[in-house]
């Protein structure tokens, strides 16, 4: 007669599959080519923060699990609470991607190292409270939980992983909030970026910890009898988490996009210029880079190139050249398209290259603004200069 032995029951499974999709998302991350304004080595921040879940998932099991926690205590008892420190990484590594993502010209500093400290002084803690005493009395602490929670070291250490974790959570998401307040003060469109990545990935992580803190809380003050089905509910939010991230993945094909330059945070202060003297550098500028030959050029980017705020560059532009930015962009066009157009040198170009030359992106609108500006089409101009 054959016994069946069921190795993982359904909550292990949950755990499996999340650190599973954990690992996914790290090698994502890793594998893909990064060549816009995050560095390689932020992105590579972030895939390290989904590893470390993947060593969470293991930790678990390996202390839950029956059948693993059997066969781990009997090869030895060093492997418990060997990943503990994830805790105490996971936290900085997301809050230095979060604001490598919103601050133009991010870089970690060497004071930075200081986040790292609690995971560094883990293993010696972990050795004073655990690793220096025999099999047996290492063996009590495996199989009973309840002797965890009521030693103050070990006890302090639960609560020191559990508080940390959740206190960098809401610091990326205090500094998602204050990002996001950045830009209705500079009047950019919020349609116009794409934060959903962003937002479910920090938020999310702080729901996570908020359940993990509250699970603390109920299995150590009001004991209403919750803390069991609210720990096993862990790993089913956990698993949610970050089945999210790879399902928004899958819907997007441009992954997690970074946010743009000109939306992101610069880290010094914005120069308010007078109206007067910001229209002479603004001049200036269009004369010499001739950013209105860019198709995609806005009043975001042109305001960071100036380093001005886009308010300040748009109310100068329509309180001294009475024209919106789109206007003044479209006069700077078809002044450059006029010129090409009546030149023998560009007589080989048709009007749609010379259309795309000067910046415009539909030949429609180019043949509108161009006969009401001038009054004739812009076949009938060249024609009239070139014969």
């Amino acid at each position: 007669m054959m016994i069946e032995l069921t190795l993982f029951n359904i909550n292990d499974i949950t755990v499996i599959f999340g650190g599973f999709l954990s690992l996914v998302l790290a090698v994502l991350l890793v594998s893909r080519r990064h060549e816009g304004r995050i560095k390689q080595r932020y992105w590579m921040l972030l895939a390290t923060f989904f590893l470390l879940s993947v060593f969470h998932a293991i930790d678990t099991l390996m202390y839950w699990n029956i059948n693993i926690r059997t066969f781990l205590s009997s090869v030895s008892t060093n492997f418990f609470f060997l990943f503990g420190f994830v805790f105490f990484l996971q936290g900085p590594l997301l809050y230095w991607f979060t604001r490598a993502a919103i601050y133009r010209n991010f870089a970690l500093k060497p004071y930075d190292a200081l986040h790292l400290l609690p995971a560094l002084l883990y293993p010696f803690y972990v050795y004073a409270i655990y690793h220096q005493y025999d099999h047996d009395a290492k063996l009590r602490y495996v199989y009973d939980w309840s002797l965890v929670t009521s030693d103050p070291y070990f006890e302090g250490l639960v609560w020191a992983q559990r508080l940390t974790v959740f206190f960098y959570s809401a610091l990326c998401v205090s500094q998602l909030y204050r990002y996001v307040r950045h830009l209705k003060s500079t009047h950019f469109s919020l349609n116009q970026i794409d934060l959903q990545w962003l937002k479910l990935l920090l938020i999310g992580f702080l729901c996570v910890n908020t359940w993990v803190v509250l699970t603390l809380l109920e299995s150590r003050f009001t004991n209403l009898g919750f803390d069991s089905p609210m720990g096993i509910a862990e790993s089913y939010i956990r698993f949610l988490y970050v089945s999210a991230l790879i399902v928004y993945l899958l819907q997007h094909s441009k992954g997690f996009a970074e946010i743009q330059v000109e939306h992101t945070i610069s880290d010094t202060p914005v120069v308010e210029e007078p109206h007067q003297q910001l229209l002479e550098k603004l001049l200036h500028y269009m004369d010499t880079q001739r950013p209105y030959l860019e198709p995609n050029i806005t009043v975001e980017r042109l305001a960071q190139r100036l380093q001005v705020s886009p308010k300040l560059l748009s109310s100068t532009i329509n309180s001294q050249l009475h024209k919106n930015f789109f206007e003044m962009i479209g006069s700077y066009r078809l002044e450059a398209a006029k010129k090409q157009l009546a030149d023998a040198q560009y007589r080989e170009l048709s009007i749609s290259e010379i259309m795309k030359n000067c910046g415009f992106n539909s030949k429609s609108v180019f043949n509108q603004a161009f006969k009401k500006s001038v009054g004739v089409t812009p076949s009938h101009y060249r024609q009239q200069y070139l014969g």
